[in-house]
C-alpha cells in the first residue's frame, strides 16, 4: 500500500471512531463498536481492492507530473541563472566597451584638434604669406609709379630748363640736325 492510501485508511479509521462515540454512548456499547469496526474494515476492503489501483495509478501520475514540474522548473531555473551570467557578463563588457569607445573618442577627438590646429596654422602662414607677396608687389608697383613719376617730373624739369636755356636758332639747329639723322636711317 502507499504512503497516500495509508494515510487516507487512517483518516477513515478516525473518523470512524469518532462518529462511533456517539453510538457507545447511547447504550450501543462495545458490540456496536465492533460492527462499525467490522463495517470499516469493509469498507476498507471494497475501497482498497477496487479503488485502490486507479487511485495509486492517480497518485502515481500525480506524483509523476510534480517530479516533471519540479525538474522542468530546475531546467528553467538552470537556464535563467545561466542567461543572467550572460546578460552580466555582457553588461559587464558593455561598461568596459563604453569606457573603451570614450577613451577612443577622446584620442580621435585630441587627433582631430591637433590635425584643425595644424592645418589652421597652415593656412595662416599661408596667408601671411600671400600678404607679404602682396605687399612686396603693392610696394614694388608704387616704386614703379614713384619712378615714373621722378622720370616725368625730370624730363618735365628738364625740358622747362631747356626751353628756358634755348634760343630759336638752337631750336632750329636741334630741328635740323634730328631731320638729318632721320634721314640717314631711312636711306640706310
Amino acid at each position: 500500500m502507499s504512503r497516500a492510501s495509508r494515510t487516507e485508511v487512517a483518516a477513515l479509521v478516525a473518523a470512524t471512531l469518532l462518529l462511533s462515540t456517539p453510538a457507545f454512548a447511547a447504550g450501543g456499547g462495545w458490540s456496536l463498536i465492533i460492527f462499525q469496526a467490522i463495517n470499516l474494515a469493509i469498507l476498507l476492503f471494497l475501497l482498497v481492492k477496487f479503488a485502490g489501483k486507479p487511485i495509486n495509478r492517480a497518485i502515481k501520475a500525480k506524483a509523476e507530473r510534480v517530479e516533471k514540474d519540479i525538474a522542468e522548473a530546475r531546467r528553467l531555473h538552470e537556464e535563467a541563472s545561466a542567461m543572467l551570467a550572460e546578460y552580466e557578463g555582457k553588461l559587464a563588457g558593455l561598461d568596459a566597451r563604453a569606457d573603451e569607445l570614450l577613451e577612443q573618442y577622446r584620442k580621435d577627438g585630441e587627433a582631430e584638434k591637433a590635425r584643425l590646429i595644424a592645418a589652421a596654422e597652415a593656412e595662416a602662414e599661408r596667408i601671411r604669406k600671400d600678404a607679404e607677396r602682396s605687399a612686396k608687389n603693392e610696394i614694388d608697383r608704387a616704386r614703379a609709379r614713384l619712378e615714373a613719376e621722378v622720370v616725368d617730373l625730370a624730363v618735365e624739369a628738364a625740358e622747362q630748363a631747356i626751353k628756358s636755356r634755348l634760343t630759336p636758332a638752337d631750336q632750329r639747329r636741334l630741328t635740323a640736325d634730328y631731320l638729318g639723322q632721320l634721314e640717314e636711317t631711312l636711306r640706310g
